[in-house]
């Protein structure tokens, strides 16, 4: 009785624990589903089909299609533990039939054998009184032995209507999700209907859309230049910074050895003109050879400590605004459904408009440059890393400024389609990384 309990309670836990962390995940993704929508209404009232309105359409295919797997994962969860109840439940009623039958058994063979009709009489026929004794014992054993068979009876019918209850009522909670997945899919249908007829008014427009992707493309190569250019010119300016603070350290190092050896040399003279022996220690360090070992040039305690500190965040990393969804991808790739290409050295986040930009990790600005099409973008170092933001309608922060995690660098720009995006670049020296890769997984 006692192992069922507990393996009841064990499975329980396991599914409350199971659809706390299910409910979480859908809770979740039905607010992204909720932002982009918010963002598409937006967009919406301007009656003109955007690029940007088939990106984030995209992107509540990606989300309701993630939440219709999440609702999936729970059907199951449920339909395992009504399973492994159902089970529990067979094992139990066995053990009641085998109870019930015990029971049976013993109420037979008492009123068969007709020992203990007479109790008084059965313990008087006693030979001595400690036979009454034992006899008396005895009886009281076995009326306790059918007490606890018929308690145990009760308990096991209770432990088994309370079961029954429990699985009922996880088959109604099965029932109402697979209610709630067949809305999801219509709903996802709808979607992708909305996102094929942006696609059909995308078409009609797709010449003079890649032309203005290939505009952008193009000033996008001209900032990516600069942005190399900078982040080529800082890397170098720390390497000979660092060169000649340690050739600095160098010089005086060899200067000192130098003066220790000529007062050693002037101390050994003198113990010779006295008819003394010269110290053993001044006559090493007159012997000692000079260190014509090349110097090898290292980083920085500090600039070590901020590459290994964005190194081990990865994956773990802030994102540079409070809400929003990766609209654009890194890399190249064509938009699905049309013949439109692009470029992205980072990644696009769409956000809300007049929305701050945070900078994701502790460095410092070593760069803040302007665009006509990414309007203002500032550069910051990590050490052997940098960030990049652009698409800035202000810049809060100056060049050589030094910037904590979180902490405010500008605000998001809104174009003449009223988006709202912030881009966001990941270089490693001059090899541009995917952000998304050092970002958390939203």
């Amino acid at each position: 009785m006692l192992i069922f309990f507990l393996s009841w309670i064990t499975l329980f836990s396991f599914a409350n624990d199971s659809k706390a962390t299910l409910e979480a995940k859908k809770k979740k993704l039905l607010e992204e589903i909720q932002y982009t929508q918010q963002l598409l209404s937006k967009t919406k009232a301007s009656k003109k089909t955007t690029l940007a309105d088939v990106q984030a359409l995209n992107k509540q295919i990606e989300l309701r299609k993630r939440l219709i797997k999440e609702v999936e994962n729970e059907i199951q969860t449920y339909s395992d533990i009504i399973d492994k109840n159902t089970q529990q439940l067979q094992a139990e009623e066995v053990q009641l039939d085998i109870l019930k039958k015990e029971y049976a058994d013993a109420i037979v063979r008492i009123y068969k054998s007709q020992r203990f009709t007479n109790k008084l009489l059965f313990i008087l026929n006693a030979n001595s009184f400690s036979e009454a004794l034992r006899r008396v014992n005895y009886l009281r054993k076995y009326a306790s032995f059918r007490q606890h068979q018929a308690d145990e009876i009760i308990a096991q019918k209770a432990a088994i209507s309370a079961l029954i209850s429990k699985i009922d009522s996880k088959k109604m909670e099965k029932e109402s999700l697979l209610s709630g997945k067949i809305d999801e899919k219509k709903k996802l249908d709808k979607v992708v209907d909305n996102k094929n007829a942006a696609l059909q008014d995308l078409k009609k427009e797709e010449k003079n859309l890649q032309a203005k992707i290939n505009t952008k493309q193009a000033a996008a190569n001209k900032l990516n230049a600069q942005i190399e250019a900078i982040i080529k010119k800082e890397i170098e300016m720390a390497r000979l910074a660092e060169e000649k603070k340690q050739k600095e350290a160098a010089a005086k190092a060899a200067a000192e050895a130098a003066a220790k050896k000529k007062a050693a040399e002037l101390a050994i003279q003198k113990a010779k003109e006295a008819g003394k022996e010269p110290s053993k220690e001044d006559l090493e360090i007159v012997q000692q050879k000079e260190d014509k070992t090349p110097v090898k040039y290292t980083n920085t305690p500090e600039y070590d400590k901020l590459s290994s500190g964005f190194t081990n965040n990865k994956g773990k990393l802030p994102w540079p605004v409070e809400k929003g969804f990766v609209s654009k991808g890194f890399g190249a790739y064509t938009v699905a459904g049309t013949n439109i290409k692009m470029n992205n050295n980072g990644i696009d986040i769409r956000t809300d408009k007049n929305s701050s930009v945070r900078c994701i990790f502790e460095g410092k600005v070593v760069g803040i440059l302007s665009n006509p099409t990414f309007k203002n973008a500032v550069i910051v170092s990590h050490g052997s890393y940098f960030t990049v933001y652009s698409k800035l309608a202000s810049v809060n922060v100056s060049k050589g400024q030094s910037l904590s995690t979180k902490q405010i660098i500008g605000t998001a720009y809104t174009d003449e389609d009223d988006i709202t995006e912030v881009h966001l670049e990941v270089w490693k020296g001059s090899t541009k990384l995917d952000p998304q890769g050092w970002i958390y997984d939203k």
